[in-house]
Formats: structure tokens, C-alpha cells, sequence
């Protein structure tokens, strides 16, 4: 038995989709992957106040347009040389990708003195940043693993502080395939609408006209998976050692509850850090093989995660700091004396 799909989460994708997802439905959530290329042996309160502890995001089903533009970069000059007076919002070439809601529950507030996490978006210099993660799905037939590396310059919109911008630089990874094919989507756009608090609402990508589809997923799964696992502020006055509890439906090949349980270490001035653990379990004990109407049964899931964020709170993205996940899921099909046995994994590096 094989699957196909995401290496966390597989979903389901039409094939006749060769760009990036779009949205077709906003319930239902979908990830292009490329095919195998290594083996290898309770006081709830609303979203924070600021988008710099965001971490991924998950697909629409779907297919994206069949053309893409690039953006302009839209850079003032002058004081406010750090933002942007254009925007990916409403571009007819952006791939719209919801972000499942979070309710945030503060468990407590921590040592005095308590105050609000956020400040006014820095606007003077533009900021630069590093993402690179990694997959990787085993089973008995060996291992599959994608890394990849994608520099990132963001900005906030100049007039509208919920429009967080972001120019892709030349991404890499240490598959000499996957590397080259990934040369041609430098200068690709992405976006991040902000909503209430700050919280991340949507994600949009603009892929440049030259890039092929497998470089396309492979940026794209790598975006959605740090999003989805987002950590959300309080926006009630909070002081170090403040527990918040984050829970989240996330709908693809698997329904699944997610589970953050955050604390902020420190805060000096407008950096803070947060410790965090993950975990997920399943709403229901369907899987569904992505690319089918074929369903399998969960008998057994576990995935757990753990790391800490370093953030600025004047900037839309985390400025350091990791996140490491592991898990293994038992899927059952017609004869469930040969289950597949999978083993997954997932990390994370902002820098």
C-alpha cells in the first residue's frame, strides 16, 4: 500500500492542477507534493496583537490560475523606505490559502508588571529573514525527505497595518534536482492579511511565470506547514511566565485537532520569547488517500512537537528560533492484516 500527498498531511489535489492552490472551497485544504526524491534508511481571548510569533497555513482544494505575474515591489523612498504602498490583496494572479482560526485561552497571566504583547509595525527598514524546513515520511520501503531554504524580505503596507508583504529570494535545497528547478522562483510574492489582533487570516502567493510546479509545492508546503502551526499572542495584559493554551481544526487527508500550549519565557523591550509544545489527534478515524475516493482507517496517530520563537514585535515575522515535530500514524485498509505503518516528521529554522 502507497500513499501519496503531503508528508505531514496529505491531501487531496486534482491532477489537472499545475500551479499553486487556489481556493475553490474555503473547507476543504490542499497540498500539492512532488513525487518521492530521496531515500534514505479558561478565559478565552481574542489573537494577539502582533503577527511576529506566526509560524504556517493549510491549502484549499483546487487549482490556482493558469498565469501568473510578478508584482511590483512598490518600495517608497524617503523615511518610510521599510514598506510597501502595493500589496498581493486582490491581485488576479494570487493564490488565496485560509488560515485555519485559532481560539486562544490565556491559563495564566504570569509575574507583574502586565502588559499588552504589540507595538506599531516598523516601517523604517524592510525585514529580512531565513525559513528553511524539513519533512520527511518513512515506511517500510525507505524513507522520503525535502528540505528547502527560502530568503525572505518582508514589509508592512504602508497605510494598512493588517497587509504584511513578502518578496521570496532565490530558495535552495540540497537536492541537486529540486535546487536547480528552484532558481527560477526568486522574486515570487507572498502575503499575509492580518485580522483582529493581528492574527493570520490568509496567505497569498504570487509564483513567477517561470517556475515549474514541483518548485512551486515544494515552496508552498513549506510556507503552509510553518503558518499552520502559528502561535498566536493574548491580547489581554500578560507578564514572563504568562501560559496560553491554542487550539485549532486543521481539515485535509486527516481532520485533526491541534493543541499549542505556549509560555512566555522573556521580554526585553519589544523582543520576546516563547517556549511551546504541540500536539494533534485526530477528530475521527478516517483517512482519506489524496488523489481518491478511496478512505483508509486511523488505528493508531500520535504527533507531537516542541520549540521556541525569539520574535520582534514590531515585525511580521519570527527574527530566530526553531520548531521540531515527530509522529507516526497506523492506517488500515481492506486487509487489516497488512497495515501501513508511517513515520513522520517536520522541523523548522527561522533566522
Amino acid at each position: 500500500m502507497r500513499l501519496v500527498g503531503s508528508v505531514i498531511h496529505p491531501t487531496i489535489i486534482p491532477d489537472s492542477c499545475n500551479t499553486l492552490t487556489g481556493v475553490s472551497d474555503p473547507t476543504r485544504r490542499t497540498v500539492r507534493v512532488p513525487p518521492p526524491r530521496r531515500r534514505s534508511v479558561r478565559r478565552r481571548v481574542t489573537l494577539g496583537s502582533t503577527a511576529a510569533a506566526l509560524a504556517s497555513v493549510l491549502l484549499v482544494s483546487g487549482c490556482g490560475s493558469e498565469s501568473e505575474s510578478d508584482a511590483g515591489s512598490g518600495q517608497p523612498s524617503g523615511a518610510q523606505a521599510g514598506c510597501t504602498t502595493t500589496s498581493t490583496s486582490g491581485q488576479r494572479d494570487a493564490n488565496l490559502i485560509p488560515i485555519p482560526p485559532a481560539a486562544v485561552t490565556v491559563t495564566s497571566t504570569g509575574n507583574q508588571p502586565h502588559r499588552v504583547v504589540g507595538s506599531a509595525p516598523d516601517r523604517a527598514t524592510p525585514q529580512h529573514s531565513t525559513l528553511s524546513t524539513t519533512s520527511s515520511v518513512t515506511a517500510a520501503d525507505g524513507t522520503t525527505e525535502q528540505t528547502v531554504d527560502i530568503p525572505i524580505t518582508a514589509s508592512f503596507h504602508c497605510t494598512d497595518n493588517t497587509d504584511l508583504e513578502m518578496t521570496l529570494g532565490t530558495s535552495t535545497s540540497p537536492d541537486p534536482t529540486l535546487n536547480d528547478q528552484l532558481k527560477a522562483t526568486k522574486d515570487a510574492k507572498a502575503g499575509v492579511a492580518l485580522g483582529p489582533g493581528a492574527a493570520p487570516v490568509s496567505l497569498r502567493l504570487i509564483p513567477t511565470k517561470d517556475s515549474g510546479s514541483e518548485a512551486r509545492s515544494a515552496i508552498e508546503q513549506s510556507l503552509v506547514q510553518v503558518f499552520q502551526n502559528s502561535i498566536p499572542l493574548p491580547t489581554e495584559p500578560i507578564g514572563v511566565g504568562a501560559t496560553w493554551r491554542t487550539e485549532r481544526t486543521i481539515t485535509a487527508a486527516t481532520t485533526l485537532t491541534q493543541t499549542i500550549t505556549a509560555t512566555l519565557k522573556a521580554w526585553d523591550g519589544n523582543r520576546v520569547t516563547i517556549d511551546f509544545t504541540t500536539e494533534e489527534s485526530p477528530v475521527n478515524s478516517v483517512y482519506a488517500i489524496p488523489g481518491s475516493d478511496t478512505t483508509l482507517t486511523i488505528s493508531r496517530y500520535s504527533y507531537t512537537g516542541s520549540g521556541t520563537l525569539v520574535s520582534d514585535v514590531t515585525r511580521g515575522l519570527p527574527i530566530s528560533g526553531s520548531g521540531t515535530y515527530t509522529g507516526a500514524r497506523e492506517l488500515v485498509g481492506s486487509d487489516p492484516a497488512n497495515p501501513l505503518l508511517q513515520k513522520i516528521g517536520f522541523s523548522y529554522t527561522w533566522k
